[in-house]
């Protein structure tokens, strides 16, 4: 196609030159072809890229990480509060078993000692016994002495062992 203001087939100075009727029309008229071709087709708009969502992922994962600690550390206390209850049950088991014992030596520490008195009047009194005896004794010979004057006659040794029978008997 030609535009009427420019030819680019007539030379520059064609102004200068006088017209020539052409026999030819001056602008080509455009007939379409008999089959119209498909139009090209057409490209489709530029699609915007999708947002980046590496803020969410980086959340999602921090979020993941959060409930992991979480969950590990209910399990350590939880493991940790029946370890504490076991060991309370324990102290308290050995605190029973100290008292028993402490009450036991207690009981032993008073028998021990009843046991002292009771000795301490067993050799009392055994010593009363042997010094009863010892004075029973004398009483025996000092009577057997005065039944031997009384036998004999004698007068002399009978008042002596009379005596010894009053002092020792």
């Amino acid at each position: 196609m030609t535009s009427p203001g420019f030819d680019p087939q007539q030379p520059a100075d064609a102004a200068a030159q006088p017209e020539t009727p052409s026999a030819a029309p001056e602008f080509e008229v455009y007939t379409p072809p008999a089959s119209t071709p498909e139009p090209p087709p057409v490209a489709p708009a530029q699609v915007q890229p999708k947002p980046k969502r590496t803020g969410l992922v980086v959340l999602a994962i921090f979020t993941v990480l959060q409930f992991g600690t979480a969950a590990t550390f209910g399990t350590l206390f939880f493991l940790e509060k029946a370890r504490s209850a076991d060991l309370s049950k324990q102290i308290e088991t050995k605190d029973r078993e100290a008292a028993d014992l402490t009450k036991k030596a207690k009981d032993s520490e008073d028998d021990a000692l009843r046991a002292s008195d009771a000795q301490k009047k067993a050799e009392a009194a055994q010593k009363k016994a042997e010094a009863e005896a010892a004075t029973s004794q004398q009483c025996r010979d000092a009577a057997r002495a005065l039944r031997s004057a009384a036998i004999t006659n004698d007068e002399a040794k009978g008042q002596t062992a009379a005596l010894d029978v009053f002092t020792h008997c």
